[in-house]
């Protein structure tokens, strides 16, 4: 077991036979030794995983959160950064042939379904063989590719969480494959039994994109106008299209943050939706 990052978590290996990749989970138990009312299943938790578990124990000082236990799936690489080939194979539903184009060292992708199925038949099973969990559900977070594969998990396996966070989708993947994927879904089920918070910042349109872009060397950040994508616009789109459905058992939230770009929202995103997932309105 590696040295925790920080007080009362810990880190562990574990091998996933439904990718074959051996992922690195991280643990925190926050509440103060109280059994765990809820489970936070954190994705890139080699870069959002500290953040998360002060963000919680800040929050449960004037208890705006319960008890709960954060999983984060991370890669046993170091920084967020390095995680980016594994990010892309396991977080996105679909080819995108475009983006290995520009990317070829990414070229591993559409994974997500793999990925599905070691977090509900690999991790939430040795979840719940470490801890005597309360009633209070889980909860799946994820930010940009996260978001997407968050996405994915909602329509094709909604009852595997009770809550979703889903910030900053890449909705624009595959030319917008998430598209038909929710197709499929209100083909199939006339229920999405899930609660569910979108949030996106306000800047992540294609000319703030490409402001944000603009501090990045000259090549890197011509890439921000290589396609059009207006992910703002993209996810009010996502959101109208579920409220269509009618779905009974969904309840959806949705947010724009003002003044955030698309690499300054993640963990703000993360804190509206525990706030507005599981704590009581102030």
């Amino acid at each position: 077991m590696e040295i925790p990052p920080l007080s009362g978590t810990s880190v562990h290996a574990l091998e996933s036979s439904a990718v074959g990749e051996q992922y690195r989970i991280f643990l925190g138990e926050c509440g103060l030794g109280a059994r765990p009312a809820s489970v936070l299943y954190l994705l890139d938790a080699n870069g959002y995983f500290g953040a998360a578990v002060d963000a919680i124990r800040s929050m449960q000082l004037s208890a705006h959160l319960p008890p709960m236990i954060v999983v984060g799936v991370g890669y046993p690489v170091g920084i967020l950064a390095e995680t980016i080939v594994q990010r892309t194979r396991d977080l996105t539903p679909t080819v995108d042939a475009g983006f290995g184009e520009l990317f070829p060292a990414q070229s591993a992708m559409g994974g997500a379904p793999a990925f599905l199925r070691f977090l509900i038949d690999e991790l939430q099973p040795w979840v719940a063989r470490r801890y005597d969990l309360a009633t209070g559900g889980s909860m799946l977070f994820g930010h940009s590719l996260g978001g997407l594969f968050a996405t994915y998990a909602l329509l094709r396996e909604p009852e595997a969480f009770d809550r979703f966070g889903i910030a900053s989708p890449s909705y624009w993947w595959g030319h917008g494959a998430i598209a038909g994927i929710e197709r499929a879904t209100a083909a199939e089920r006339s229920d999405l039994p899930a609660s569910v918070y979108l949030g996106i910042g306000e800047h992540e349109t294609h000319e703030g994109r490409q402001r944000e872009a603009s501090r990045l060397p000259p090549t890197e950040a011509a890439l921000a106008a290589v396609r059009h994508i207006d992910m703002v616009g993209d996810l009010q789109e996502f959101a109208r299209t579920l409220r269509g459905r009618g779905y009974p058992g969904l309840v959806l939230h949705e947010q724009v943050l003002a003044g955030e770009f698309h690499i300054t929202v993640g963990p703000l995103a993360l804190s509206r939706a525990l706030r507005t997932l599981y704590g009581a309105p102030l």
